[in-house]
């Protein structure tokens, strides 16, 4: 969701091949400083950022750093709700039906529109499938491919039928952003009769994308900022969807590009921005937990990061020996000493706060 920027906590995994091993969730962190921006008249927030955005098209967009300027702009059906991974609505208006006999699940959408003032209606969300479809879009045709039929029984329904039953339905073709119809269709009749037409609109330089979100782009000065300022059309301006009151609370956003972790830090000690969105390793922790401006933000993000042995090579190769050395390591030292507390002992593959598949009675290890 727009307001609530995530912070990620990955596991460290020791061995591969058992899931009591040496685990425990690293914090990635986003830092925010409450400071009051005063060289503008209005309530704009700069966030800092390590690189510039690769590119403003959706379909070329792979990088996290255009990922998280376009995440602004181009909104999905549904997204995860930050606390619990919850799937809700969000340019839909309520949970997907399904029909187990006929291999359907229909959508009805929010009253919404586009940065431009027209209406965002079911035939966006049809055509967004199509252009993937049609031109094999690699990012997200995993997600499409196995959908036989998509219906528009009116601008506020979708119905999809899959060829077969597929779980990243739920949790990958509908957290797609959906793109407006009107413009990506004269783009896709200029290519579609080209040799090679994915490439052409990969190529296309989209200089000032229709938003459906909470932002639009106002400027990108290459190498320097991106601003973007509030969308006067955003459907969820003073709503309250899946518990939050929504916003935007301020009326633009700066994006800065700093390069490094270390100027960044230094902008945001000075004020220079309000918030650095990216991770930062343990050692600018002691620093910034004693500046009085600063705070540290963390939440747990579904996420596994692991150091594996060799098992070719022995002793690796030897199960007792690899589940011998994960119940001698000490989780809580790493967890308190090296991670400085911004962790969590885990004790399976799957993180904790992906609450729908962890299992609460997993075995869990302990120091003997």
């Amino acid at each position: 969701m727009c307001k609530y920027p995530r912070i990620c906590k990955r596991i460290f995994k020791f061995a591969r091949p058992f899931a009591v091993c040496l685990t425990a969730f690293f914090c990635i962190l986003i830092i925010l400083i409450h400071f009051v921006p005063t060289a503008h008249a209005k309530n704009y927030i700069k966030i800092g950022l390590l690189e510039e955005p690769k590119t403003l098209n959706i379909w070329l967009a792979t990088d996290a750093w255009s990922s998280k300027v376009l995440s602004q702009i181009y909104q999905p059906l549904y997204v995860r709700d930050p606390k619990n991974l919850d799937l809700t609505p969000w340019l839909a208006a309520e949970n997907p039906v399904y029909d187990p006999e006929a291999l359907t699940y229909t959508v009805k959408i929010r009253d919404a529109k586009w940065s431009d003032g027209s209406e965002l209606t079911s035939e966006d969300v049809a055509f967004t499938g199509h252009l993937i479809k049609t031109l094999k879009v690699p990012r997200y045709l995993s997600s499409w491919e196995f959908i036989k039929k998509i219906e528009t029984p009116d601008k506020w329904t979708i119905r999809f039928t899959l060829r077969e039953p597929k779980a990243i339905f739920l949790s990958r073709t509908l957290t797609t952003p959906i793109v407006q119809k009107k413009h990506w269709e004269r783009i896709l009749e200029r290519v579609k009769d080209l040799e090679k037409p994915l490439l052409e609109v990969l190529k296309q330089k989209i200089k000032n994308p229709i938003s459906s979100g909470p932002f639009v782009l106002k400027e990108w000065r290459r190498g320097a900022y991106v601003f973007l300022e509030k969308n006067e059309h955003f459907f969820g301006q003073g709503q309250k969807i899946g518990g939050y009151d929504l916003g935007p609370h301020i009326d633009g956003i700066i994006f800065k590009f700093f390069g490094t972790s270390d100027a960044a830090v230094l902008a945001l000690q000075k004020g220079s921005i309000d918030m650095f969105w990216w991770g930062l390793q343990e050692g600018y922790l002691a620093d910034l937990e004693e500046h009085k401006n600063v705070k540290i933000y963390t939440s747990e993000k579904s996420a596994l990061y692991y150091v594996g042995f060799n098992v070719r090579k022995k002793p690796y190769n030897d199960l007792h020996f690899r589940k011998a050395v994960a119940l001698i390591t000490d989780k809580q030292f790493i967890v308190k000493r090296i991670l400085q507390g911004y962790a969590l002992q885990a004790d399976s593959i799957v993180p904790s706060s992906n609450s729908f598949w962890y299992d609460p009675m997993c075995p869990v290890t302990v120091m003997g």
